[in-house]
């Protein structure tokens, strides 16, 4: 499978896309799980994942959320947060300061892919994809 060799950091966003709604990101997320692709976030993108989960508008119980934290780790890798040297020299980079813990993690050399709905995170020193194009790129004869 072409995507085999493909690793993608994974944004919040598209995480919880993947896990609460049907379409490309649950796809990824699917991809992932059967090892077709490799995909990664941090312990920092992992919090905010939980926090949203959490919210009361999704109305999920401690079971669901559960279930579903589950599902992420059998779908992905969390690998460790950038060293707090490198957030800080990345401060003012990006308009939304909760956004910079994602772009370290995302520039790790072993990473191909940001992928992320976030449009702020599509700069030229991020290697940002849509969700939809990576999917072009895993599933060519699909899409």
């Amino acid at each position: 499978m072409p995507g085999k060799n493909i690793k993608a950091f994974l944004d919040a966003n598209t995480i919880i896309s993947g896990l609460l709604f049907h379409g490309n990101e649950a796809t990824l997320l699917e991809l992932g799980h059967i090892r077709a692709i490799k995909l990664v976030t941090n312990h920092y993108v992992m919090s905010e994942v939980t926090a949203v989960l959490n919210r009361k508008e999704f109305s999920l119980t401690p079971e669901e959320i559960t279930g579903l934290t589950r599902y992420i780790h059998e779908c992905l890798t969390v690998i460790e947060n950038p060293p707090n040297e490198l957030v800080q020299k990345k401060m003012g980079l990006l308009d939304d300061e909760k956004d910079i813990p994602v772009a370290p993690g995302a520039l790790n050399p072993e990473i191909d892919y940001l992928v992320t709905g976030d449009k702020e995170l599509d700069t030229e020193s991020l290697p940002f994809i849509t969700t939809k194009n990576l999917l072009k790129q895993i599933l060519p004869e699909s899409q």
